[in-house]
């Protein structure tokens, strides 16, 4: 209020003003107020529609988030069938994912049955061709999780795009994790029966299991390659580096 305001409002007080006088004053205080109190509404407004804006960014951040992870998930799924692995692999109760190569090794042979060694042939198969480039498959879920989502790229913020980037590339790493697992765990397993019964390994001729045991050390290369040279010859595929 200014100086001219008080003035006004002891005049009206005194009453030393005329009628006309000391209402055209009052209407103009009265308009002051007034003008206050909507800036203090109009301030209140737009920090209310501020804040609104940015909980329903948030809110359409967090839908893509959702959106994008459940489609990554099919994604994730889609592969395990790609690569053979849902024929391999167990899920325990606690959501993770094993493989036991006790039961698929006998003999120093490969022993699948015909449907699991056709999953697993056509999956080694096609996790050759998929993971020989890797960077070119991450780019391709991208688009594709987008697609099966229904979000466009446009639509998603910097931190989005980084976020879901991390999430495209960890899921690709994990899946090439498992098929380099199984495989590995296949061989591994080739190579303990053939240690502790080298009858079974025709290739190297040792006179008893005493015997390679005591060269187990030199001759763990061979048998490393030749594990995997068998794996590969039994799926018709080269395994995953």
């Amino acid at each position: 209020m200014n100086e001219s305001d008080r003035i006004a409002l002891s005049r009206i007080s005194r009453q030393e003003a005329s009628p006309c006088a000391t209402t055209d004053e009052l209407q103009g205080l009265l308009l002051q107020v007034v003008f206050a109190l909507l800036m203090v509404f109009m301030i209140a407004f737009f920090m209310f529609v501020g804040k609104t804006e940015k909980e329903r960014e948030e809110q359409v951040m967090e839908l893509n988030r959702q959106k994008l992870t459940l489609a990554l998930e099919k994604l994730v799924d889609d592969g395990r069938i790609r690569y053979g692995l849902n024929a391999l692999m167990t899920q325990g109760v606690d959501g993770k994912r094993t493989f036991d190569p006790s039961g698929h090794v006998r003999g120093g042979r490969l022993s699948l049955a015909p449907a699991v060694k056709k999953a697993f042939s056509e999956g080694s198969k096609a996790a050759a061709q998929d993971f020989r480039d890797q960077a070119s498959l991450v780019l391709s879920w991208q688009d594709e999780a987008l697609s099966v989502a229904g979000v466009a790229r446009e639509e998603l913020k910097e931190d989005e795009v980084e976020w879901f980037g991390r999430e495209v590339t960890s899921a690709v790493e994990s899946l090439r994790l498992d098929v380099r697992g199984v495989q590995r765990s296949l061989a591994a397993r080739l190579q303990k029966q053939w240690i502790e019964n080298p009858k079974s390994l025709s290739s190297l001729k040792y006179a008893d299991k005493g015997d390679v045991a005591s060269f187990a050390s030199e001759i763990e290369i061979e048998l490393k390659n030749k594990s995997l040279e068998l794996i590969s010859k039994e799926i018709g595929s080269e395994v995953l580096p």
